[in-house]
């Protein structure tokens, strides 16, 4: 079994138990670092990102609604409140630094819909769009601006200046709102909502933005990893990582397989010659890099100080005869 072959497999079984654990009573709660909308009716845990925002959501709402309530009840209230936005990211932080960003490579639900997607393209002999691999710098971003915009929003909701629609403002926008619950035979968030005017221009953007989600997801690989929050939060803790990629620099033979291999189009682990570090913003997690370099043990993919596996000459040379024959 090839690495791939088992980070497909491992993928799978996540999306079953992310889309599908709900309706055999698996509950893992709300600081999973990864896209499993929380959207889907059976979902088995959902996106930290929802529970994030709820938490900025509430955060100075008593200091706006006491009324005549003493600041002493008013200040406990934001005080459990930031507790509460404390202890889910705190969740999430460990969960993150565990796993690092096999999150995204390995358990996200979102991230197999994109690979599933770029499948068929290849099915169809459609080549990947070069406009869109040499404008990934330019993009990537992106993700960051989408993590401010979903950190004000809530925050400034929570003091009432702006209607509590917009507490879920990243949800409210985001693809795997409108697609993943379709795997659970829940089409609703395809159609407009006009309840209110702030609903209606949401979903009208989430319809706009996820059409053009799936255009890049068809014609880039994992496009829509490009812009996502969750691993722009995800780098921040990106130093603190067990679960990492690491590079004997000195050994490398610079073949590039690294570059030709990489989903994201990383130039990091490639470009390298002096630091042992090559885990880049961008990276996923997927290990491709570390399958495909000939060169032995140059990649190495480490939990701590120890090494789960590493480069070999005789690994990528079979590697490569299974792809070619």
């Amino acid at each position: 079994m090839t690495v791939t072959s088992l980070r497909l497999a491992v993928q799978h079984i996540a999306f079953v138990i992310f889309v599908y654990g709900g309706h055999f009573r698996i509950s893992l709660g709300g600081s999973i670092p990864c896209f499993s909308c929380p959207f889907v009716y059976g979902c088995g845990g959902y996106c930290y990102l929802m529970q994030f925002q709820r938490a900025l959501g509430t955060l100075f709402v008593p200091l706006f609604t006491g009324g005549g309530t003493v600041a002493a009840s008013v200040a406990s209230q934001v005080w459990s409140n930031l507790e509460n936005l404390a202890t889910g990211f705190a969740l999430f932080a460990v969960l993150v630094m565990v796993l690092g960003k096999t999150w995204c490579g390995w358990l996200c639900p979102f991230g197999l819909l994109q690979d599933w997607i770029t499948g068929l393209r290849k099915k169809l002999g459609i080549r990947e769009s070069e406009i869109l691999v040499r404008n990934k710098i330019r993009l990537s971003w992106l993700k960051y601006l989408l993590l401010a915009y979903m950190i004000i929003l809530p925050l400034v909701a929570s003091t009432r200046l702006i209607s509590r629609e917009f507490v879920l403002a990243f949800c409210n926008i985001c693809p795997g709102k409108a697609l993943m619950p379709l795997f659970d035979g829940n089409a609703r968030y395809l159609a407009v909502d006009i309840d209110t005017t702030v609903a209606a221009v949401f979903s009208v953007l989430l319809l706009v933005i996820t059409s053009g989600m799936l255009v890049g997801m068809f014609f880039k690989e994992r496009f829509f990893c490009l812009f996502c929050p969750m691993l722009a939060l995800n780098n921040l803790f990106k130093k603190l990582h067990i679960l990492r990629l690491a590079k004997d620099p000195k050994a490398c033979h610079g073949c590039g397989n690294c570059r030709r291999t990489c989903s994201m189009d990383n130039e990091t682990v490639y470009r390298e010659r002096i630091s042992s570090s090559v885990y880049d913003a961008d990276c996923m997690a997927c290990f491709k890099c570390t399958e495909s370099c000939a060169a032995d043990k140059v990649l190495s993919v480490k939990f701590g100080p120890f090494a789960l596996f590493s480069s070999t000459r005789r690994y990528a040379a079979r590697l490569f005869a299974k792809v070619t024959s």
